[in-house]
């Protein structure tokens, strides 16, 4: 089956730039509008299972049928509990959702979560809201040491992946479910989570169980370039009822849709900082290779795709009928050229109305965003507790560059693009062509050790330890060019502002939740008693 969303790859709920002054609603409109063309050019699945597919009926929260709610089992309260007695708000997008509704990546999932937005640059460049509430949207370059943390948690499994103004967009292969949890939840889920909880749930290996699929599609889209897919997964037994593997790859080559169009860039004597600088050359005047810069090299047409290429591999190990241990491994590389906005007005001394999803951009922009993550899970029973450990061990690197010659027009460019007058020499601006460079390594190794007691119980609890260590490191650069020699030359010389900084973080905490019900099943007079991690 193609899992394949046609149309540009954006969501209608997602909030682009303040700046853009109202241009992203235009382009909601328009992407609204764009007609869906999948062609099935190279579909097929193969499917060998030794187990039922009893997954087959899916619901964002339990879908119905044949006259029945099909039952979603959940992990929200760190237990297996069905959807319906989780005594808290919660929604659960199933694996087979998940194929229905063409879900591959966050912004695809954000369309079906309603509670939930997401406002940012582009994939893995977000800020979630969830009910509303966030820490609000930053700059995005120096964000990971500086920036505010997430009050919006994102969990792998177990680990928690959320960084300043970086949501982790994990692509949506294998997955056995995606819950979104409302806040507070920061008893069970720690810091970062006061506005609610969002989680990736993975498929495990299957004990004695053979199966794989294979899925692959191509898509049209509507004032954009085509798009590919493919994905594929094998689950196989290594030893009888003891030892099992499970591993998934992912290919989605993802076409843009916003286009560069020409422009060109002249300094004006009304630019905001200008002033200071004395600034005689262009005032105003023709472009020069001195006081101006096109776009003639980069203009082209959707040049914002985005392409997920990544693994995951899973062992699990069945020691007895009690105790089982899991290892994961997983792997992913995400590449986003251009930029996820558009611009109403072209950047010229005399702006005029771009095309609908048209920017003018002088300097090639990407992001780079990779991570890999290691988790072990162990989990058995000591007398009638049930014991839980698990641990990762992730690692993120981000590498990021983007166009910053509209900051020319800045306050204050002239502190970093202009040589101030004396009383010798006039004051010059030269060439506004500016980057910024992003650099960004973040590690997060976390441990957790959890005690529960059995399900059927009339007075259940849970406690536990946590500890973790998130250290991120980081150096951002911005490029500006500024005279090398004469007046008249047109060699120019590159200044780099760096800024380093370096963040760790070491938690320790203890978590307590209690509940007590009248009955087996959750009742409307059913307690929850929970204590904040510290």
């Amino acid at each position: 089956m193609a899992r394949k969303h046609v149309g540009p790859r954006t969501s209608n709920d997602t909030m682009t730039p303040a700046t853009l002054n109202g241009s992203s609603a235009a382009a909601r409109q328009r992407r609204g509008a764009l007609t869906d063309a999948a062609v099935a050019a190279c579909i097929f699945a193969a499917r060998v299972a030794a187990a039922d597919d009893s997954a087959g009926t899916a619901a964002t929260a339990g879908a119905s049928g044949g006259g029945g709610v099909a039952e979603v089992t959940v992990t929200a309260n760190r237990r297996e509990q069905n959807i319906q007695d989780v005594p808290i708000a919660i929604q659960a997008l199933t694996g087979a959702t998940l194929q229905q509704l063409n879900i591959e990546n966050f912004e695809d999932a954000v369309k079906y979560l309603p509670n939930v937005t997401v406002a940012g640059g582009g994939p893995g460049q977000g800020d979630i809201y969830m009910r509303g509430l966030s820490v609000g949207p930053g700059s995005i370059q120096g964000s990971g040491a500086v920036g505010a943390f997430p009050n919006v948690a994102v969990y792998l499994d177990d680990q928690a992946v959320q960084l300043p103004n970086r949501n982790l967009d994990i692509y949506a292969a294998d997955l056995e479910r995606i819950e979104v949890l409302e806040g507070p939840q920061g008893t069970l889920f720690g810091a970062g989570a006061q506005a609610g909880v969002i989680r990736y749930i993975t498929n495990k290996p299957k004990i004695d169980v053979t199966e794989g699929n294979v899925n692959a599609g191509y898509a049209y889209t509507s004032h954009g370039a085509h798009s590919s897919n493919a994905d594929a997964m094998i689950n196989l037994p290594l030893i009888a009822n003891t030892l099992a593997v499970r591993a998934v790859v992912y290919n989605d080559s993802r076409g843009g849709y916003i286009d560069n169009v020409p422009g060109t860039f002249v300094r004006q004597s009304t630019d905001g900082g200008i002033h200071y600088a004395g600034y005689v050359n262009n005032v105003p005047g023709p472009p020069s290779a001195l006081n101006s810069v096109n776009n003639n090299n980069i203009v082209a047409r959707d040049i914002n795709p985005v392409t997920y290429k990544g693994m995951r591999v899973g062992a699990l190990w069945k020691l007895n009928k009690d105790w089982n241990a899991l290892l994961m491994q997983s792997f992913q590389d995400m590449d986003a050229e251009g930029v996820f906005y558009q611009t109403p007005q072209s950047s010229g001394s005399s702006p005029q109305t771009l095309p609908d999803l048209s920017v003018q951009i002088y300097n090639p922009s990407d992001n780079r965003d990779r991570f890999e993550n290691t988790a072990l899970t162990v989990s058995g029973r000591i007398g009638a507790l049930k014991l839980v450990y698990s641990g990762a061990y992730l690692v993120r690197r981000v590498e990021q560059v983007a166009d910053y010659t509209n900051y020319a027009r800045g306050t204050y460019a002239d502190y970093y693009q202009c040589i101030h007058s004396t009383p010798a020499t006039p004051g010059q601006c030269y060439s506004p062509s500016t980057t910024w460079h992003d650099h960004e390594r973040d590690v997060h190794q976390s441990h957790e050790m959890r005690l529960s007691t059995p399900d059927d119980w009339r007075l259940r609890g849970i406690g536990g330890v946590f500890w973790e260590n998130y250290a991120i490191h980081e150096e951002t650069d911005w490029l500006y060019k500024t005279r090398r020699d004469s007046p008249m030359s047109v060699r120019h010389r590159e200044r780099t502002l760096t800024i380093r900084t370096s963040v760790t973080t070491t938690k320790r905490s203890s978590m307590t939740s209690c509940e007590a019900t009248n009955s087996g099943r959750h009742s409307p007079h059913s307690t929850l008693t929970s204590c904040q991690k510290p």
